[in-house]
C-alpha cells in the first residue's frame, strides 16, 4: 500500500511537470503569383501552422498578420513557433483556383501559444501625434479632421491608440523631437504616456496665393504638405520604423477655410495610405489598406455595391468598407498591382490610376 502511495506521488509530480500537446486540424492557402508553386506552398503552410497556434488561444489578434513574405513566414515558424507547435504532419496538398492548399495536423501546446499570441498583442500600443499649422497662426493644431481619421482607422485596424495630452506639447518639443528624433527628445516630448509605436507627423498648410479663373471671384489657393516618421520605443533606443511625405491642394474662400479644407479632404484619401503604411509596417502585409475610387459619369450607389460584392470575391480580400458614395477601402495581403489584375480579369473594370495604396477605375 506505501508503495502504491509513492508511486501515485512520483506519478502527480512528474505528470505536473508534464505539457500537454492539443491535436488541431487546419488549412492554409496562399495565390500562386507567376507560377512560383514554391513559394506559395511555403506561404500556405505557414499561414495553416499560425492558424493552428491562433486556434488555441481566445486573443481576437490575427497572428497570420506577421507574415510578409514566404521566406519571413517559414523563419517566423523557425524561430518563434518551434516551442509551440510540438510536431505536425501534412495531410493534404491542392493546387485550386490558382491557389496552393495545405492541410496539415498539428500537435499544439495551448500555454505557449497563449504566450506568443499576448506577446506579439502587446507591440500594438501606438500615439499619434500630427501637428496641423493654420496659415495664420504660429500655433500646433492636434485637434483637426486629418488626426482624427487616422486615430479612428488605426483602432479599426486593431491598434490599442493612447490618448495623448496635447495641452502638454509645445511648438519647441515637438519640432526638436521631429527634426531630431532622439530618445531623449521623444521621451521629452510624450512624457509619461505608454507609447511602444509613435506616430509624428507635420502638416504644413502653405499659401499659394489667389485663383483667379472665376471671373470677378477670387479663390485662395493652399497646399498641404505631410512629413510623418513612424517610430518604435523600447528599452531606451528609438527605432524609425518608417517615414513618408503626402500632398494635397484645396480652395476657399478665405484662407483659413482652404486650410480647413485641406485636412478634410485628407481625411478622406492620404488618411487611408498613411495608415495602410503603418500598419503594414507594425501588423503585416495583411493589414495593408487600398483605396478603390470608381469614377464616370454614371456612377450610381448600384454600382459601388456591384464594386463591394465583385471585390469580396476576389482571393485574399480580407475586408471592404464604403468610406464615401465613389470610394470603398480594402483590407488585401498583397500588392495593388494584383487586385488590379483581377478587377480588370473579366474586362468589367479599367484601372486608370494605380499606386501602392490607391486604385482608380471605371466600368
Amino acid at each position: 500500500m506505501i508503495k502504491f502511495k509513492i508511486f501515485l506521488l512520483l506519478l502527480f509530480i512528474f505528470s505536473a511537470g508534464t505539457i500537454f500537446a492539443i491535436e488541431i486540424e487546419t488549412i492554409g492557402e496562399a495565390l500562386i503569383i507567376n507560377n512560383d508553386k514554391a513559394s506559395a506552398k511555403a506561404m500556405a503552410l505557414s499561414r495553416a501552422k499560425w492558424t493552428a497556434v491562433e486556434t488555441v488561444s481566445p486573443a481576437k489578434i490575427k497572428i497570420d498578420t506577421i507574415i510578409n513574405n514566404a521566406e519571413l513566414a517559414d523563419e517566423a515558424v523557425k524561430t518563434e513557433l518551434s516551442a509551440t507547435i510540438k510536431s505536425y504532419n501534412i495531410l493534404e496538398e491542392t493546387v485550386k483556383e490558382n491557389k496552393y492548399i495545405i492541410k496539415i495536423k498539428a500537435d499544439i501546446i495551448p500555454e505557449k501559444g497563449e504566450n506568443l499570441i499576448d506577446r506579439l498583442s502587446s507591440d500594438t500600443t501606438i500615439c499619434v501625434m500630427i501637428a496641423g499649422s493654420m496659415p495664420e497662426s504660429n500655433s500646433l493644431l492636434f485637434d483637426q479632421p486629418f488626426s482624427s481619421a487616422v486615430i479612428n482607422q488605426l483602432e479599426e485596424k486593431g491598434f490599442n491608440v493612447n490618448l495623448v495630452d496635447y495641452s502638454q506639447i509645445t511648438a519647441a518639443n515637438f519640432n526638436s523631437a521631429f527634426n531630431n528624433t532622439t530618445y531623449k527628445s521623444v521621451d521629452n516630448l510624450i512624457k509619461n504616456e505608454v507609447c511602444r509605436n509613435i506616430l509624428l507627423g507635420i502638416l504644413s498648410i502653405i499659401d499659394m496665393g489667389n485663383n483667379t479663373g472665376y471671373g470677378t471671384v477670387s479663390f485662395k489657393l493652399v497646399t498641404g504638405e505631410l512629413n510623418w516618421k513612424l517610430i518604435e520605443k523600447q528599452n531606451d533606443k528609438i527605432k524609425i520604423l518608417n517615414s513618408g511625405f503626402f500632398s494635397g491642394r484645396s480652395q476657399a474662400a478665405t484662407l483659413n477655410n482652404a486650410a480647413l479644407n485641406i485636412y478634410k479632404s485628407m481625411a478622406n484619401n492620404t488618411a487611408v495610405k498613411l495608415v495602410s503604411q503603418v500598419s503594414e509596417k507594425i501588423l503585416g502585409d495583411n493589414y495593408k489598406s487600398i483605396r478603390i475610387v470608381l469614377t464616370g459619369a454614371n456612377t450610381a450607389i448600384d454600382d459601388l455595391s456591384q464594386l463591394k460584392n465583385d471585390l469580396k470575391n476576389i482571393p485574399f480580400v480580407l475586408q471592404v468598407k464604403e468610406q464615401d458614395d465613389s470610394s470603398l477601402v480594402v483590407d488585401y495581403p498583397d500588392k495593388a498591382y494584383y487586385l488590379a489584375v483581377f478587377l480588370e480579369k473579366d474586362n468589367k473594370y479599367k484601372v486608370t490610376k494605380l499606386s501602392d495604396n490607391e486604385l482608380i477605375i471605371r466600368k
